[in-house]
């Protein structure tokens, strides 16, 4: 009962622990991210070649189809993805490049927001999740101190001993999160990166 008393009054000069707050001028509460919350990419802020296409059907060119296939997928490494782009960049006819590379990049480009859409979404479901953690919390720290830590009643005692194990879970829980959200941030940025290294090796390759 000392172990759980110790640990009950280190629990309760804790400060309660709450999501932390969107970045200066984002007022979005489920976006718990540093960088700016920028729901989908548009493919000419990478692409400096030739007109993109409007609403290209590239899934009906095979060889386009399956380029987007072997780089676009987020679990395929950027670096492979970058050489299997290239494999197949200095493979295309230089006649041939002005009109394809644009329908590759925009069918990368398609397939990375649907990725990155996923992601989006998850990421607001885990700021929800911690901001509901935090509240739950704060509750418990709450109901931690209206009772005296130094209690000599057995039914006080127990209930002490009860919140603080419920507390400690829901601290525990939120920093899983936390961590979680750390790592899950950073997805939406390397997908943005390896768009950007994708429209260099495209461009790089077309004729002068």
């Amino acid at each position: 009962m000392r172990l759980l008393l110790s640990l009950a009054l280190t629990l309760t000069a804790t400060t309660a622990l709450a999501a932390p707050p969107p970045p200066a001028g984002q007022t979005n509460p489920d976006w718990p991210c540093h960088q700016r919350l920028v729901p989908q990419l548009t493919a000419a802020t990478y692409w400096a070649g030739p007109p993109l296409p409007d609403h290209v059907d590239w899934r009906a060119d095979k060889r386009v189809a399956a380029v987007v296939q072997a780089t676009a997928p987020r679990d395929i490494p950027a670096d492979e993805g970058e050489k299997a782009l290239a494999r197949f960049a200095d493979k295309v006819p230089k006649g041939q490049r002005a009109d394809l590379y644009p329908k590759v990049f925009a069918g990368i480009v398609e397939e990375v927001n649907g990725q990155r859409g996923a992601v989006i979404t998850r990421i607001q479901e885990l700021a929800r999740r911690q901001r509901d953690m935090g509240e739950l919390v704060s509750k418990a720290t709450t109901e931690l101190q209206a009772i005296p830590p130094q209690t000599a009643d057995p039914a006080q005692q127990q209930q002490r001993a009860e919140i603080v194990q419920r507390r400690g879970y829901l601290i525990r829980n939120f920093e899983e999160v936390e961590r979680t959200l750390r790592y899950t941030c950073e997805v939406p940025v390397d997908l943005e990166a390896r768009l950007g290294a994708y429209a260099r090796v495209l461009t790089s390759r077309l004729p002068s």
